[in-house]
């Protein structure tokens, strides 16, 4: 089994919500996962560039593969192969993705224990291209890159000398020190400690000027290279050799975030969670051939906009940006767009198609999101789920998202739960909230509230219409009270009488590591907390939206053991005397019990026999003078 282990650093933020947490030393992975995931679509961005050679990765014979025999024996592999390694990731979702893809699957290549071999595996164009009337060119592709710890792709450019011949660097090592070679490009030379746990965006767009190396050559090769120990995967596909544009400025991403939120970006917020100030920023590239002069980014919501001079930029120049504001935020929705120019490059320019990052985020009466599904720009969601059929212990898989509460006492009546059309109706789930120093030594143990209520619903029995309306509202027992702090919001997703429940995964905004998690069993029954890297569709129904406090089910009986075998106890709690009845019925309405008790004052306990009972989903109704109120028990034999 694969673990990938952790830095123990951490930033220090000034809300002081993270006094207590830790990440942990160990992070499983699991290597029976299975992830539904969604294609982001992709526009063409090269309708106003040249494109000299191309290869979707539909011939085969466009590349040749090989590898350093004297390292190791592991081989690219093209079409639409999966990872089959000990944790196999999902697949590429490029443009061209139906036709094939290439791939590195050093996980497989490891096997279950690790490999200990130095991989050193190569992609090379078996023709070269003829760049002699292109003084300035760029290659770029799709790529999805999962890291495991210190293995590195490279892009190493190859001239010919006219007979055939070219000179490649064959040792290449992930901490080989660039400078000494040439034509040797670090692909993710920013990758960052979310990006090696989760991996790269899928997929996510690179472009590299060779223009140093290539341009104006006759016989030019390019060739992918793989090299490390044991490592994760790379999917490369959608390449492409083209013109450098002359004016060219990129914004390469943007963020909003509350200065109180350790940088995670919510998609929902309620008007009362709100922080006083926004962190908001970004990074650009002039990705052209000339310099620029005054560049500045607008970020641009509407009813605020900022403005950011970025100043003179040589080509090839990344510069980033950052500001602390304070924007008046009311309900409603924010679509904002950053967008980066220059004297060189406006609005009317034919590359200004890149010079857009768009972040969008709802501020909400009493919802209480990370990811924004339903509120992102259509053009840039991309999903995934994941559930009860992922792993190989479906009763033991907890997912977790992570939210920051700002009042002295913080209300919560339960969780709205984005679903995947992959879930079945009859599947189950249990929602709680976990203390982070807790979740992050891999515990589950839900918390106690301000009134010494456990934060733990009751088994919930998703319903048809819920799967298809795509959303499932589930109540706790009371209304919950919190004081400020940050705390994760737990769904346990059960595979009852095979009915998996699978939850929606918001990747169109990368969160950090700890934003939102999963907790699973090891091979040997121990829990293993470790990073999604995403954000779960996992929000929260802050105040008493959903009625828990004046709802007489939960305040006037209890149903335990629940879920039930043989037996299971109804407890009734009544103030004054009162009549009282009880039924039982299936989820088709047939009554399966039924006990009329008359006249009761205090509590009264009746035991039920649930022997005769088939497994499956019932209702306990308790009429109290005429007043019914329900409680779902779950049979299981």
């Amino acid at each position: 089994m694969k673990k990938i282990y952790l830095s123990a650093i951490l930033l220090t933020y000034s809300f002081g919500f993270f006094a207590q947490k830790a990440r942990p030393s160990i992070v499983e992975q699991r290597s029976d996962i299975r992830i539904e995931k969604s294609i982001k679509p992709v526009k063409d961005e090269n309708l106003n560039k040249v494109t000299i050679w191309q290869s979707d990765f539909s011939n085969s014979s466009d590349w040749s593969i090989d590898h350093d025999a004297a390292d190791c024996s592991l081989d690219f592999t093209i079409g639409t192969i999966s990872c089959g390694g000990d944790y196999p990731i999902a697949d590429l979702n490029s443009t061209t993705a139906a036709n094939g893809w290439a791939l590195v699957d050093s996980d497989k290549y490891g096997g279950a224990t690790g490999g200990t071999e130095v991989e050193d595996s190569w992609l090379t164009m078996s023709a070269p291209v003829d760049l002699s009337a292109y003084p300035n060119v760029v290659v770029e592709f799709e790529t999805f890159y999962r890291a495991f710890n210190y293995e590195k792709p490279y892009l190493v450019v190859g001239i010919g000398d006219g007979a055939g011949n070219v000179t490649w660097p064959t040792d290449l090592l992930p901490d080989s020190d660039l400078s000494t070679y040439t034509g040797v490009y670090d692909i993710f030379p920013e990758r960052t400690f979310d990006e090696q746990t989760s991996g790269t965006e899928n997929p996510r767009k690179v472009r590299i000027n060779i223009s140093d190396i290539a341009g104006g050559q006759s016989e030019v090769y390019i060739r992918f290279n793989w090299t490390g120990t044991w490592g994760y995967a790379w999917f490369i596909d959608d390449f492409k050799i083209i013109e450098q544009p002359l004016d060219d400025i990129i914004s390469l991403n943007a963020f909003v975030a509350g200065t109180n939120n350790e940088g995670i970006e919510y998609g929902r917020t309620p008007i009362d969670q709100i922080d006083l100030s926004y962190d908001l920023g970004g990074s650009v590239l002039n990705f052209g051939v000339n310099d620029q002069t005054n560049a500045e980014v607008i970020a641009n919501f509407g009813s605020f906009s900022y403005t950011y001079p970025i100043g003179d930029m040589l080509s090839g120049d990344t510069a980033s940006y950052t500001s602390t504001e304070t924007p008046t935020l009311a309900i409603g929705q924010y679509d904002g767009t950053f967008t980066v120019t220059s004297d060189n490059e406006t609005s009317s320019g034919a590359e200004f198609y890149n010079n857009v990052s768009n972040r969008s985020f709802k501020i909400t009466s009493n919802v209480y999101s990370q990811d924004g599904i339903g509120v992102n720009p259509t053009a840039n969601q991309a999903t995934s789920s994941l559930g009860s059929d992922s792993f190989e212990n479906p009763t033991d898989t907890y997912l977790a998202s992570m939210f920051h509460l700002k009042n002295s006492v913080n209300q919560i009546s339960g969780f709205e739960i984005g679903l995947s059309t992959a879930s079945v109706a009859g599947g189950q789930l249990l929602i709680s909230i976990v203390d982070t120093a807790s979740w992050l030594a891999s515990g589950t143990t839900p918390m106690v509230d301000l009134n010494g209520n456990q934060i733990l619903s009751n088994y919930y029995d998703l319903a048809a219409s819920e799967i298809t309306a795509g959303v499932v509202k589930v109540p706790f027992l009371n209304v919950i009270e919190l004081p400020a702090g940050a705390y994760y919001a737990v769904v346990k997703p059960e595979n009852t009488n095979n009915s998996p429940m699978r939850i929606l995964d918001d990747q169109t905004v990368a969160q950090p590591w700890y934003a939102s998690m999963i907790n699973t069993l090891t091979d040997a029954g121990a829990p293993q907390s470790y990073s999604n890297g995403n954000a779960f569709a996992i929000r929260l129904l802050m105040g008493d939206q959903l009625g828990v406090a004046e709802n007489v089910v939960n305040k006037n009986f209890e149903v335990y053991p629940n879920p039930a075998n043989a037996s299971t106890t109804v407890a009734v709690e009544v103030a004054n005397a009162s009549e009282v009845a009880i039924t039982i019925a299936d989820l088709a309405g047939k009554v399966v019990y039924t006990n009329n008790l008359g006249t009761v004052k205090g509590t009264q306990k009746v035991n039920v026999n649930t022997e005769a009972l088939n497994s499956g989903v019932y209702m306990v109704n308790v009429s109290v003078n005429g007043t019914v109120s329900t409680q779902k028990l779950v049979v299981r034999k």
